[in-house]
């Protein structure tokens, strides 16, 4: 199992991914903008090695990218690729697919209120892509705010075994 870091522009995506069980990751053809072609291309590589490494039943925490504040958490269920769903509003408001690297969940948590805040290491983030790394330790800082937060309490080991 390993874990990774999903950013989105703003809650509604979440909120929509949340209500889909379904996240996206843009196609560089999608982009729309010089600058941020640019950047998809040049980290195009390795969005498809972190991309064709989720596997099922990995965990994916999914933040506002600008703010850092974490709104959900979900198992994966698998990934897909798919150019004809729209989903997201901007693709509503564009009339077409913009984020057909589809990862579909299981099951997700989500609050409207921020879980709490985080940010990771540049080198674990494909900017443009809103795809991170997530290290066992930091999982485990997250799934603990998760439970003080909402008074649960969470068991198992993220990462080597005890």
């Amino acid at each position: 199992m390993k874990a990774w870091l999903f950013s989105s522009r703003d809650l509604e995506n979440i909120r929509r991914g949340y209500e889909r069980l379904l996240w996206g990751f843009w196609d560089v053809r999608s982009a729309k903008s010089k600058e941020l072609r640019e950047k998809l291309e040049k980290n195009w590589r390795l969005f498809l090695s972190f991309y064709n490494n989720i596997e099922p039943f990995d965990i994916a925490v999914i933040q506002v990218a600008r703010s850092g504040e974490i709104h959900a958490i979900g198992v994966v269920k698998r990934t897909f690729y798919d150019d004809q769903t729209i989903v997201w509003p901007l693709e509503e408001k564009r009339g077409r697919v913009l984020y057909p690297w589809r990862v579909s969940f299981q099951f997700m948590i989500f609050s409207e209120e921020p879980i709490t805040t985080f940010n990771v290491d540049k080198r674990d983030y494909i900017d443009g892509y809103g795809l991170g790394r997530l290290q066992a330790h930091h999982l485990n800082t997250i799934l603990d705010a998760i439970s003080n937060k909402f008074k649960l309490r969470i068991r198992g080991f993220v990462g080597a075994p005890p």
